[in-house]
Parts: C-alpha cells; sequence; structure tokens
C-alpha cells in the first residue's frame, strides 16, 4: 500500500499595531504556525523559543476562540493519556482582519497569525515541521 504524503500548509505569526481604523499592521514577524491538511490544531513554532512548541486549539463551543497550549509527554506508560497539555494562552479570530489575535500569558503584548496560509504554502513539498506529525 502506497502512503499518501501529508499536505501542510504555513501561516505567518507576526507583532502587530492596531490602526485607528481597526487593521493590523504588521511590524515584525515572530514565528510561523502550520496546520496538516485535514486537520484542525495548529502547531505553533516562535522564533525566540526554538526549541518549544505551542498548539492553537479551536473551542469546542465558540470556533472563533481558541487555546494557546503545551503538551508535554506522560511518562507513564500504562496511562490513558499520552500527554499532558498546559494552557498557556488563548486568541480570538477576526475575519475581517483577517487574523487570529493570540495573548499568551506571559508576554504583554499579544501576536497574530493571519488566517490565511502562504500563497507558497499550498505545496505537496512543504517540508513537514518537525514533531507536527503527532500534533493531535
Amino acid at each position: 500500500m502506497v502512503q499518501q504524503e501529508s499536505k501542510y500548509f504555513r501561516f505567518l505569526v507576526f507583532q502587530g499595531e492596531k490602526t485607528e481604523s481597526g487593521k493590523v499592521n504588521k511590524t515584525k514577524s515572530v514565528g510561523m504556525a502550520y496546520l496538516r491538511d485535514g486537520q484542525n490544531i495548529f502547531t505553533l513554532k516562535l522564533w525566540m523559543y526554538l526549541n518549544e512548541k505551542y498548539y492553537l486549539v479551536p473551542n469546542r463551543h465558540d470556533s472563533s476562540k481558541y487555546l494557546v497550549m503545551t503538551r508535554e509527554p506522560n511518562k507513564n506508560p500504562q496511562a490513558k493519556n499520552k500527554y499532558f497539555w498546559n494552557i498557556v494562552g488563548n486568541g480570538k479570530a477576526d475575519s475581517t482582519l483577517g487574523v487570529i489575535e493570540l495573548e499568551f500569558d506571559l508576554l504583554e503584548k499579544p501576536i497574530y497569525m493571519n488566517i490565511f496560509p502562504e500563497s507558497s504554502a499550498f505545496s505537496m513539498t512543504l517540508a513537514a515541521p518537525e514533531g507536527v506529525e503527532d500534533a493531535a
């Protein structure tokens, strides 16, 4: 049986400033988010914390809200849950601005993630980000 390669989409994560008209202007790129085709959990990589992965998990009851989470492996081999999930922030989508505003518990300023993938990210050749295969 031939296994089909997963398709990934890449989204810009950036710092920005809101204008008086409510638009968000990008001031600095701070990371990338990745989404495997058919999945709904984004994997975030921030340039400041290259060895850490964050997960953007949609709220079950409100599709405009997200939790920013980390996870750590459960060291107990008999445990029912493979990971411990930790909430480290939240996000709120604004489709009119085309962004998800992310607030991390320990960062004072929000950061933003585009809700539209980069045009170069519609390729089967986009390399899978390390560790994303087991995001869900």
